[in-house]
């Protein structure tokens, strides 16, 4: 750590993290362990918990392998995330961080701060709450192999970028825009946006399964820039007519999106524009059964802008359901327009 980021850490230990709740730990306030040898570390021990953190000396840094937990809820406020931009740092290989049922938030800043940095290995947080508001970060991931589940994550304006392959997100409620490298997973999650695309995948190899989705005011639900990825079983809600450009954007190459839902409707359910995709059952059924209670339709159900992608059994409904523009693709075969 450099002196002046020390100093500026010292001029915030007056507005450290604070406990969101009354809880009490063991008896009494948590307070750092004190090995005989280094610098304090900011956790002590509890049986059936592992090594119970305690978050009011921000940055806290874990770099240890191990069980961790936290036993109430803890707030960063303002004063501190605006100088200390990293709150809570996982630099250590295999941690496991178990919230609970409890959740660290962090107040927004300027600049804005990141609530958790996580650079070691096969991170795991399970069971509980991040909350980053306004432009405060949840979570910035470069070490390989992360693992997310059942976590209610709201980091609505800057989400959660994953710089790594392999991260798993699972049975969680997301609020904000996720990025995903490659060979990574994201499945059984309620994943939400507002401004931006809610997934984007940047990476190959990716899988996106049996999510459901509700981006708002967005280019795109789903962007799609790597190859090779599968995107199958989810459902897109556009929500409101004009609030999202595409359902899904499709830029790379040799994808597979399969069985996937688009409500709303967006302007265009699914726009392709690589090469070597295959579309294969995907569904954008009217807004109603019944035609004097239809919404508004989408403009285009499936539009090409390049050769060389494989459709079929797909169900569009839209004013122009197929859009080809005058490019060559192989048609299955079963694609209908309502």
């Amino acid at each position: 750590m450099s002196i002046s980021k020390q100093v500026l850490i010292a001029a915030a230990a007056l507005a450290t993290a604070a406990p969101a709740t009354q809880a009490q730990i063991d008896g009494g306030q948590a307070v750092q362990g004190a090995p005989a040898h280094g610098i304090p570390k900011p956790w002590k021990s509890v049986r059936g918990f592992g090594r119970v953190l305690d978050l009011s000396k921000p940055p806290v840094v874990i770099d240890e392998p191990g069980l961790y937990a936290i036993q109430q809820s803890w707030l960063f406020p303002r004063a501190t995330t605006e100088v200390v931009p990293e709150l809570i740092e996982i630099t250590a290989d295999n941690v496991t961080l178990d919230l609970h049922g409890f959740t660290i938030s962090a107040e927004s800043s300027l600049p804005p701060a990141t609530v958790f940095v996580i650079t070691g290995k096969n991170a795991e947080l399970r069971y509980g709450g991040i909350e980053a508001r306004d432009i405060t970060a949840a979570l910035a991931v470069s070490g390989g192999g992360p693992s997310l589940h059942h976590l209610s994550v709201a980091s609505e304006e800057r989400g959660i970028t994953f710089e790594c392959d392999g991260a798993t997100i699972s049975d969680s409620h997301i609020l904000g825009p996720i990025v995903l490298a490659g060979a990574s997973s994201l499945e059984r999650n309620t994943l939400r946006s507002f401004g931006a695309n809610t997934v984007s995948l940047v990476g190959d190899g990716n899988r996106v399964m049996n999510n459901r989705i509700f981006p708002f005011r967005a280019d795109d639900g789903v962007r799609i820039t790597g190859n090779g990825n599968l995107v199958a079983n989810n459902v897109l809600d556009a929500g409101p007519e004009g609030s999202v450009h595409t359902g899904f954007g499709v830029d790379g190459d040799y994808n597979v999106l399969r069985g996937n839902t688009v409500l709303g409707p967006p302007s265009t359910n699914l726009r392709i524009v690589g090469t070597g995709n295959a579309l294969d059952g995907n569904i954008a059924p009217p807004p109603a059964s019944d035609p004097d209670e239809a919404g508004p339709l989408a403009r285009v159900g499936m539009e090409f802008t390049a050769d060389g992608n494989y459709y079929g059994n797909n169900r569009m409904a839209a004013l122009v359901p197929f859009a080809l523009g005058g490019t060559l693709q192989t048609d299955w075969g079963g694609n209908v327009g309502y």
